[in-house]
């Protein structure tokens, strides 16, 4: 959802005058209706942003139960914080209205979309089930899962909705209450029906009948009656899901199982399945086959899958070639050209597929690897050398991201030799800075100053202004100032070009007071805003978010207290970080931005004094980086990350005298390090030992009543 605050434009003249007034909404049209009330696309007056307003209908206003229904939705979708889950931004209740407000999903719902794709059905699953294992862990029900609940974005992000049948519950995972059948029929789950059981397993049981739903395009159940449809969900089990994939089969059938005890324990161990079939790994629901298994790691590894089926049929090819041509050379060699130019196509093929993937220390690797097989084939075949550059730009892209950088500087080393333009001469002198090769880096970033900031390309000059902010060593330098002369004069000439325009945000940010009496035409001169657009605008490219997620650490690190006005701002970066980190996963820098800015901002909202958004804040930040934890192809350093979080959280809990928070958390990190083989094996293992025997010295030795018998 893109929030336009500047373009947005409300068209009075065609509100009509009947729809409901309400202070500091001004409704624009209605979006949705159900059996509770209306909900309208509507304009924050006081913030510029468009939201969508519920309001209870009028009809419903008298009925208490209705009322403390639609109160309690709000309470409950606003105790709730995940990027999956729509967000409650504010609510009001009084005799004449109820109402809330909450972030406006541009999109539509799921029973009006149509999937081609299992693997987007999958993903979409995924992330429902991830939203709801959250409000599970939370103690809450949601009750009324189905396609019409959940809304797909235009970012191809899914959102949990309509929580007006949502429970909360304590200290358990089910309860028994007589108003059960509260709902969709379609989507219940039989233990419900028939026993009045209110579980977390019912929400898996109609998540998985929405996925069954969406992947065949008709109900799970062809009952129309609401009769004959209570009777069949009871009676027997769903008929088995039959489609082209028999993993994602497999997972829908187990999450609609009659039985509840054959369903997965939770939420999480559904969303893990999902993910397992979307990495192509073997699933729980499903144990594989060898031949099963060996189909799986093609699809997991295909450029290995590939490159070893290349060698195997070259060896295969080779030999045939010499005992052919032992009797007839000529159609040997003949055969020869022929196999150099099919293991040509298929690497070039296999090396674009790689190089499009995600960016990860595995896809870099495996890169690398294939790199001398590139540049041999390529050699013999005479291709051109275009191939071979962007070959190696790619490799040196995908090893900063990782921070792989001795990697990449191999790769853009012989990217200059082959193209050595100012970008080539750039990017190696970038690697050779995050190695520490400091004198090298200044040299080369001289060099395009000095060649390039007068030029009449426009690129070149751009290439100049990077190298003077490399150079830069504080924000009042002369660098700085001669490349944010050379920025305002491209942006005179394209004010739209997005690089131009973030680079001229990160020295606002470096800087404000570079922004002079006369503005650049169509180019916002607020760094925070400029990023902002831009990494919505971008969203493929993370480098604008990390630039807005750093330079907004740095205002919460020096701001002793933000205005109100301010607090918008801060929610929108949080929440942009948290898109951004869900998007490159992989990306180191990323991560530690990220962590840095949920800690900054745990510890301003703890100077304010709001300790239950600092205790919101903490869990999410934490969510995700349990989530990240059991990414395959997530790095030590962040494993780490979160472990020594952890061992900081168990200190807390020790302190404030929380002694059995902290045998749990201990526990749990002790099943996390079992998937950790870093460096820092040892020293976490001996401090989970040290923690674990300060925290028993503090629980409280049990007292025997005097008089008492020694049994």
């Amino acid at each position: 959802m893109k929030n336009s605050n500047a373009s947005f434009k409300i068209q009075t003249d065609s509100l009509s005058p009947d729809k409901p007034i309400i202070a500091d909404y001004q409704l624009v049209e209605e979006i949705g209706h159900g059996g509770m009330g209306v909900v309208y696309k509507a304009h924050q007056i006081s913030l510029g942003r468009t939201v969508a307003v519920k309001i209870l209908s009028s009809h419903l206003l008298s009925s208490v139960e209705q009322r403390q229904m639609f109160e309690n939705e709000a309470r409950v979708i606003a105790m709730l914080h995940h990027p999956n889950i729509v967000k409650v931004l504010s609510a009001g209740v009084s005799e004449r209205q109820c109402y809330y407000a909450m972030e406006f999903i541009d999109g539509k719902a799921l029973n009006d979309c149509k999937f081609s794709d299992l693997r987007e059905i999958a993903q979409i699953g995924m992330q429902a089930a991830r939203a709801l294992a959250y409000a599970h862990r939370c103690g809450v029900m949601h009750r009324d899962v189905k396609p019409a609940n959940l809304l797909l974005d235009s970012s191809g992000e899914i959102h949990v909705s309509d929580f007006g049948l949502a429970i909360a519950v304590k200290n358990s995972d089910s309860l028994t209450e007589s108003n059960s059948r509260s709902g969709t029929l379609r989507y219940m789950s039989p233990e419900r029906l028939r026993h009045g059981t209110n579980s977390f397993s019912a929400d898996q049981y109609a998540l998985g009948a929405t996925l069954y739903e969406l992947i065949t395009k008709k109900p799970i159940f062809s009952q129309s009656n609401a009769k004959d449809l209570i009777n069949r969900i009871c009676r027997a089990p769903a008929r088995p899901l039959k489609c082209a994939d028999l993993d994602l089969a497999a997972i829908v059938n187990k999450s609609v199982s009659f039985d509840p005890r054959k369903r997965y324990k939770n939420m999480d161990e559904m969303a893990d399945d999902l993910q397992r079939y979307l990495n192509h790994e073997p699933v729980l629901a499903a144990p594989p086959s060898p031949w099963r298994r060996f189909r799986l790691w093609i699809k997991r590894k295909p450029a290995v899958a590939a490159l070893s089926l290349c060698a195997l049929c070259g060896v295969v090819l080779a030999i045939a070639a010499l005992i052919y041509g032992y009797v007839q050379t000529n159609s040997a060699l003949k055969l020869a050209r022929q196999n150099a130019e099919v293991a040509d196509q298929t690497l070039s093929r296999v090396f674009t597929h790689v190089a499009q993937q995600p960016p990860s220390d595995k896809n870099t690797e495996l890169l690398s690897a294939l790199l001398p097989y590139y540049q041999g084939v390529a050699e013999q075949t005479d291709l051109p050398e275009d191939k071979i550059y962007e070959a190696n730009s790619v490799i040196g892209t995908c090893a900063m991201r990782t921070g792989n950088y001795e990697l990449a500087s191999k790769a853009y080393q012989t990217a200059k030799k082959l193209r050595p333009g100012a970008e080539s001469i750039n990017n190696l002198a970038e690697s050779l800075k995050n190695q520490g090769e400091n004198k090298q880096a200044i040299l080369l970033y001289r060099s395009v100053v000095d060649k390039y900031a007068s030029s009449s390309n426009p690129g070149d000059r751009f290439q100049a202004a990077r190298a003077l902010l490399a150079l830069s060593d504080s924000p009042e330098s002369e660098e700085r100032e001669q490349a944010f002369t050379i920025l305002e004069s491209l942006l005179k000439e394209d004010n739209d070009n997005p690089q131009y325009r973030f680079e001229y945000a990160s020295l606002l940010g470096g800087n404000p007071r570079l922004y002079r009496d006369a503005p650049i035409p169509g180019v916002e001169p607020n760094a925070t805003k400029l990023l902002l657009s831009l990494t919505d605008d971008y969203p493929d490219r993370p480098e604008y978010g990390l630039a807005l997620v750093e330079l907004y650490t740095k205002k919460l690190q020096h701001a002793k207290r933000f205005q109100e006005r301010n607090q918008d701002e801060i929610e929108d970066v949080v929440n942009l970080s948290e898109r951004l980190l869900g998007r490159t996963p992989n990306d180191p820098k990323i991560v530690a931005a990220v962590v840095n800015l949920h800690l900054m901002y745990i510890e301003q909202l703890r100077r304010q004094g709001e300790d239950v958004e600092v205790r919101k804040t903490t869990d999410r930040l934490f969510s995700f980086l349990e989530i990240l934890y059991y990414n395959p192809d997530i790095s030590d350093s962040i494993k780490e990350n979160l472990i020594q979080l952890q061992f900081s959280r168990v200190d807390t809990h020790r302190r404030t005298g929380r002694t059995s928070d902290a045998s749990e958390l201990l526990d749990k990190i002790a099943k996390e390090l079992e998937f950790y083989h870093g460096a820092k094996l040892t020293e976490f293992t001996q401090t989970l030992e040290e923690k674990r025997a300060e925290t028993v010295s503090d629980s409280p030795k049990p007292t025997r009543p005097r008089g008492a018998r020694r049994l």
